[in-house]
């Protein structure tokens, strides 16, 4: 019983030191010298309730409770500390890493993060436009945080062009095991924030359960600032432990726009487009999951994605596992 009740509390008393700590410099430096190493403590609380109308069943649920410490030691070391108390429940340590930065545009990062595979698996909870996460994240790239090594470089030219390699563990989250070889990912980054965008992602190792991994993708975005259009396409093989080979991927487009109302009760309003497959070859018509997701997206401040009320309808063209049900959810996000 004591092993099961150790863990949390660490992580309470992590996040209670991270937090006193942040207060007692922030009250100590007061000096506009020190003012860009002071701590910046972050927040998202994301809560929703849904509706099955496969079942006619209900259900309230604390998706995520999230806090984070990130700031400055000086100009080449910086730091990123970050807990869930409710990630689906349970409770997870999860960034963990200092970044060292000797030059301009060259970074290191040496930690737990997630996985730099996948714009969309990327995002925080706030940033997921849609209420529940799309297949790739869910399905294809879960459980992709995890302790390692990476360099990352931007090229100083007029067309943006930025790289990034890593070794991991292949381990998964907050599990530092002794191995023989890392896992490797890479990842290459063409194009403006605005304007049109290219990604490449590579990830190769193995896991517990997974040998011979392999995985690709590729992604494509248009942005505007107002326009977000983007498109993703894993493909993923492996080895499992009956040593017979197996294979998926999943592919994903969406969209919103954003309608902005400044002198009104609410700053924007963004209606949301979404359409998500996963199977063993999605391709190939061998689809496991099929679904549409309509909604619309309340936000009350400039800042996007850190005040907003999310509506979605979740229809499922094809969904061969009982989860897979059409939903309605309404989400309150709050980042802070």
């Amino acid at each position: 019983m004591r092993k099961k009740t150790a863990r949390p509390l660490r992580y309470l008393f992590f996040f209670f030191f991270c937090i006193a700590s942040a207060m007692t410099l922030a009250g100590q430096e007061t000096g506009e010298s020190r003012s860009e190493y002071s701590p910046d403590i972050d927040v998202i609380l994301k809560t929703k309730v849904e509706y099955d109308l496969n079942r006619s069943l209900i259900r309230f649920e604390v998706r995520n409770a999230r806090f984070g410490l990130k700031g400055k030691i000086n100009n080449v070391m910086s730091y990123r500390a970050e807990l869930d108390l409710s990630d689906e429940g349970k409770m997870k340590m999860l960034d963990a890493y200092v970044r060292f930065s000797p030059v301009k545009n060259l970074d290191f990062y040496l930690g737990q993060r997630k996985i730099p595979f996948s714009t969309d698996y990327m995002r925080n909870p706030a940033e997921n436009i849609f209420a529940n996460r799309s297949f790739l994240s869910k399905y294809i790239n879960d459980g992709m945080r995890d302790i390692g090594f990476y360099a990352e470089y931007k090229f100083n030219m007029e067309f943006p062009l930025q790289i990034l390699l890593g070794t991991v563990n292949g381990t998964g989250n907050n599990n530092p095991q002794w191995i023989s070889k890392p896992n490797f990912v890479g990842r290459l980054i063409a194009g403006p924030e605005k304007g049109f965008r290219a990604v490449l992602n590579l990830y190769s190792g193995e896991t517990k359960d997974m040998e011979k991994l392999a995985m690709i993708g590729g992604e494509l975005r248009y942005s505007t600032g107002a326009l977000h259009l983007e498109s993703e396409y894993i493909r993923r093989n492996w080895t499992d432990t009956l040593s017979v080979r197996q294979y998926d991927d999943g592919l994903y487009i969406h969209s919103y726009y954003n309608f902005i109302f400044e002198e009104k009760f609410f700053y924007s309003i963004a209606p949301v487009f979404r359409w998500d497959l996963i199977g063993n070859s999605v391709f190939n018509n061998k689809i496991n999951a099929n679904r549409i997701t309509l909604g619309v997206n309340i936000g009350f401040e400039p800042r996007q994605f850190y005040s907003e009320i999310r509506l979605n309808y979740e229809n499922y063209l094809t969904g061969n596992l009982p989860v897979h049900t059409d939903k309605i959810t309404l989400e309150f996000i709050a980042r802070f």
